[in-house]
């Protein structure tokens, strides 16, 4: 009798375990399932049941492969390949969906069941490994989390640009967190509009307004009230304002200077239910750290404001003493931007330049006016006081943290390329590429201007005598350049 109801059962691969291995399934304390080689499963004990809160009438006779999460199908499928082939497979781990729709983190392994050399099913075993994925999870969120919020305070701490700022803040949100959409929002000098200062992906083309009211939409929302808010499904959000028809969740939180509102920064997700509390709690605080950033920013470029306007100040002071030298300074510093941006110079070279452009001879205060206004030839005692101007101009500023490059620039204005200038004597690109160009802007515009000891000549004519100095007072380059912004000025 035994042996007919064997046979009978020869090709079941739960008639063929619980004869074997009956006492597998006296121990729940895992999931047990077996399935068959269609796919389908045939058995599961009551942890699967515990585990799954599914009823055992669901799960019987479906196929496995039903329950896998789409992310995990591909490692699951191969292998189930491999246990079909009667082959083995190490321990490993997928995911699985709950009756609820929770997501369940299972670590598993399994074995083919071989009878009479054929494959007539698999075994697998599995403990529910959620908790202890959420916690490691957790753990490197909050890891991850700390680690950006040390990295972006530091980095903002140091960025006085805004708009290196605002790039800094967005890289970090998309790189850290993986947002598809994040932008920064100011309200602007009217106190009535969200203007869009910073955005890690281009408006499409049929929503190019880059200004919302305050009040509207969840970002006017935000700015208004100065309060956070989230909206896990937009397509069902009311204050949603449509600008990219992919979003699906959205964040805002404040940009808070004590208790002004100043701004926001809102991020988006391309699927639904995409943020949770931590998300909003993250988003605060990096939103409270740039709101210090961005208000340090604007002071110090009013700051700088302030700064530039003393320097215009000396400036006037100094070509007051000499009325043919009026306007000069902010004439060779708009020729010397002009020769720079053809350069290519960093920002940073830029408001060296700049800087010197106005103060290149600001060593001058130190001059006699009777020296600088004098008509006849200067003696040689004469001469060697004016050439001592870029000294004493850089003795002027050199205690000045803001200018210590723009001193460099002064001093070395009038060095020469083949190396016979003064003070220093110094040759080529030794000298610094702001002087060099300051040195041609300068000498053009002196030329071009009346002073007291002789008539200005004509540009043609200053011209032509920069292009004979050459290689030997220029830098040849900066000749070049400059020859070229000057014709295209006169056509």
């Amino acid at each position: 009798m035994i042996k007919n109801r064997r046979s009978l059962h020869s090709k079941d691969p739960v008639a063929y375990v619980k004869d074997h291995f009956d006492h597998l399934f006296t121990n729940p304390a895992a999931a047990i399932i077996i399935i068959d080689t269609t796919g389908r499963i045939r058995f599961i004990n009551d942890y699967v049941l515990r585990m799954t809160k599914y009823h055992k009438k669901d799960i019987i006779g479906k196929q496995f492969m039903n329950l896998i999460s789409s992310e995990s199908k591909p490692i699951v499928q191969a292998a189930f390949k491999k246990l079909k082939k009667g082959k083995g497979i190490i321990p490993y781990e997928f995911t699985i969906f709950d009756r609820d729709g929770s997501k369940l983190y299972v670590k598993a392994t399994a074995s083919p069941l071989i009878k009479d050399g054929t494959v007539i099913g698999m075994i697998g075993f599995a403990t529910n490994n959620t908790e202890y994925r959420t916690t490691v999870d957790h753990l490197s969120k909050m890891v991850k989390e700390l680690s950006f919020l040390y990295t972006i305070g530091k980095e903002l701490a140091s960025t006085i640009d805004p708009d290196l700022l605002f790039s800094k803040i967005l890289m970090y949100l998309s790189s850290t967190f993986g947002y598809e959409r994040a932008g920064i929002l100011l309200i602007d000098e009217s106190g009535k509009y969200l203007r869009v200062h910073a955005n890690t992906k281009p408006f499409p083309n049929w929503r190019r307004e880059k200004r919302i009211k305050l009040g509207q939409g969840i970002t006017g929302y935000v700015a208004k009230t100065g309060k956070s808010y989230s909206s896990n499904n937009t397509k069902k959000e009311k204050r949603y304002i449509t600008f990219d028809r992919r979003t699906k969740s959205e964040i805002a939180v404040p940009l808070k200077h004590g208790r002004k509102t100043i701004g926001v920064i809102n991020v988006e997700r391309y699927q639904y239910d995409a943020f949770d509390e931590n998300d909003l709690h993250i988003l605060t605080l990096i939103a409270n750290q740039a709101a210090i950033a961005i208000e340090n920013s604007r002071l110090y470029e009013s700051l700088e404001e302030s700064y530039l306007d003393t320097i215009k100040a000396l400036v006037s002071a100094m070509e007051a003493k000499d009325h043919y030298t009026r306007g000069h300074s902010e004439r060779v510093r708009r020729y010397a931007i002009k020769i720079a941006d053809k350069f290519k110079l960093d920002e940073k070279q830029m408001k060296e330049l700049n800087y010197a452009g106005y103060l290149h001879d600001i060593g001058k205060i130190g001059i006699k006016d009777t020296l600088l206004s004098k008509v006849e030839p200067l003696t040689k005692e004469e001469y060697e006081r004016i050439k001592r101007h870029p000294e004493i101009g850089n003795g002027i500023l050199k205690d000045i943290k803001h200018l210590s490059s723009t001193c460099a620039i002064i001093r070395c204005e009038h060095e020469r390329f083949d190396g016979n200038g003064y003070p220093n004597g110094l040759k080529k690109h030794k000298i610094p590429i702001g002087a060099r160009i300051i040195a041609v802007a300068d000498a053009f515009d002196a030329m071009t201007t009346d002073r007291p000891y002789r008539k200005a000549i004509k540009k043609t004519e200053a011209i032509k005598i920069i292009k004979q100095e050459a290689g030997k007072q220029f830098d040849p380059e900066v000749v070049r350049v400059f020859i070229n912004i000057l014709k295209k000025r006169s056509k």
